[in-house]
């Protein structure tokens, strides 16, 4: 069935046939049955995913120990390898992001990758992990064209696209720092959630899947998500204000296939979050609210506004015609080219992407402290990649069956190859510390069996993260003092009173030590002395 679905396409009479019979219901709605063949998924992550694979193959044989934000994230994703943790990674703010989804994933891959030896290090494992999310989220978006086009055309295009979106921002596919890693899943929601607004409920649990790990990721999702899911709800209940009781009802009653798996996923994505909220009321959301109120969120005019926003679209002169001109073009591409199905999905998704638009305006007005720092905004390079999507899919969608196929390909390749030879997709690896196995040994002969207790120059938080994730892997216990780095090392390394009255006193120098002082370890750039 499936290998007939995709020979039938190539010839140009199975997506048509498909479009017109498995594609629609009755009026003309999405065929609430109608399954995605295999491919559509698994081809796309293929893809992606060999090519980080190959393009970072030294994780399976060399050995990397992780510092700075990769160093801090690894004490999180310690703790869910314990399934102890409830809160996200840290902000510069001074508080953790709602919540840990992303670190149980890593934390997973972590477990798995060096459990079964294809990695020597735990750090490798990790970066695997990413390579496959970031992989899975761009197939997910396949899948949800694939729904309203059924053509393999439609699918390459995607695929020429996601591939072009990495080779343009290729720390999108291949680093785990959190501002990159937020980028992917953000263009896969408002996909899915522009399929749902345009009648195909079933992909709702893409869009709860991606909406929910944004959430968990940063704070600022606590806005976009809800914004977003609002204005789908409302285009979903339009039709049905005249008895929305009754419509919901029925549609408890009859689509127990879409709203499920939203009402697990949801489940289990709130559940650290209320258990948090329980336990430490009200937690960091307080630090939200707070920061939000605050002097330092937002207060930027309309002209900044524009001028941040513009620069997620062409990072030049004359920023600012560029989304008007993409719009326009992409607009006329739609009304000109696309018919039935795919034209209402494509319509659908340039209009969620004008409501993530004027969302991410009003944040950036409102919320972001700093508009210099345009890794804030990282996630809004999904707006000019939804535009170029839509154009790609109108252009494709009109040719015919075999020449579509042909064009797709072909572009699906050249971006494939561009991916795999652009040096970006090398992770960056500049957290990698090689000296602190031997670091975190040399301090532990020091301590003579006793809690390390670190009093640390604010300038070493980097070399410490990694020493304090190194030390726990390995069983040397060692603390921080001062409650002020809970936020970025948590509680478990802050030192309690009872620690730093009985432990071993050590202290991390940013470059050279005082005179006199008993040196323990020299490592990047770190002097470690005792007392």
């Amino acid at each position: 069935m499936t290998t007939g679905r995709l020979a039938h396409d190539a010839s140009g009479d199975g997506a048509r046939a498909e479009g017109t019979a498995a594609g629609r219901g009755a009026a003309g709605e999405p065929a609430p049955g109608a399954r995605r063949p295999w491919w559509v998924w698994w081809v796309p992550f293929a893809l992606l995913f060999a090519v980080l694979v190959v393009r970072n193959r030294y994780l399976f044989t060399a050995h990397l120990y992780e510092q700075g934000d990769s160093g801090a994230d690894s004490i999180l994703m310690e703790q869910a390898r314990r399934l102890t943790l409830l809160v996200g990674n840290y902000s510069r703010e001074g508080f953790n992001h709602p919540g840990p989804a992303y670190m149980y994933a890593q934390a997973a891959g972590q477990t798995l990758f060096t459990l079964i030896r294809l990695v020597p290090t735990a750090w490798n494992g990790q970066l695997l992990t990413v390579y496959a999310m970031n992989s899975g989220f761009f197939a997910l978006a396949a899948g949800v064209v694939y729904g309203w086009t059924r053509s393999l055309r439609a699918v390459l295009a995607s695929v020429a696209v996601a591939a072009a979106f990495g080779v343009a921002y290729p720390a999108i596919l291949s680093s785990n720092w959190m501002p990159d890693m937020y980028v992917v899943p953000y263009f896969t929601f408002v996909v899915a959630a522009a399929s749902v607004a345009a009648g195909r409920s079933q992909d709702a649990w893409v869009m709860a899947l991606t909406g929910w790990f944004l959430i968990h990721g940063h704070a600022c999702f606590l806005f976009f998500v809800p914004v977003i899911t609002c204005a789908v709800l409302a285009v979903a209940a339009w039709p049905h204000r005249r008895a929305p009781v009754a419509a919901l009802r029925s549609f408890l009653a009859t689509r127990r296939r879409v709203w499920v798996p939203v009402a697990v996923i949801s489940a289990v994505f709130a559940l650290p979050i209320v258990i948090n909220l329980a336990l430490h009321w009200p937690g960091d959301f307080g630090k939200y609210f707070s920061y939000g109120s605050s002097s330092q969120a937002g207060g930027h005019g309309v002209a900044q506004v524009v001028q941040y926003a513009a620069q997620f679209w062409w990072p030049h002169e004359y920023a600012g015609a560029v989304p008007v001109l993409a719009y326009a073009v992409a607009g006329i591409l739609v009304w000109k080219l696309a018919s039935g199905l795919p034209r209402r999905f494509l319509v659908a998704l340039l209009a969620l992407n004008v409501v993530s638009t004027l969302a991410f305006g009003f944040y950036a007005a409102v919320g972001v402290d700093n508009l210099s720092e345009q890794y804030i905004g990282y996630f809004y390079w999904s707006a000019p990649a939804i535009t170029v999507l839509v154009m790609v899919v109108a252009v494709v969608e009109a040719l015919p069956a075999r020449p579509g196929v042909a064009v797709a390909a072909a572009a699906a390749a050249m971006a494939v190859v561009a991916l795999a030879v652009n040096p970006g997709t090398h992770t960056d690896l500049r957290d990698n510390d090689p000296a602190l196995p031997s670091a975190v040994a040399a301090i532990a002969a020091g301590a003579h069996g006793r809690t390390i207790v670190l009093t640390i120059d604010p300038y070493t938080w980097i070399q410490v993260v990694g020493f304090l994730v190194q030390g726990e892997r390995t069983g040397v216990h060692a603390c921080v003092v001062g409650s002020y780095w809970t936020y970025l090392m948590s509680s478990q390394f802050v030192c309690t009173p009872g620690q730093a009255a009985a432990g071993a006193p050590f202290w991390f120098h940013s470059g050279a030590a005082t005179p006199g002082s008993h040196v323990v370890e020299q490592f990047d750039g770190v002097t470690v002395t005792s007392g």
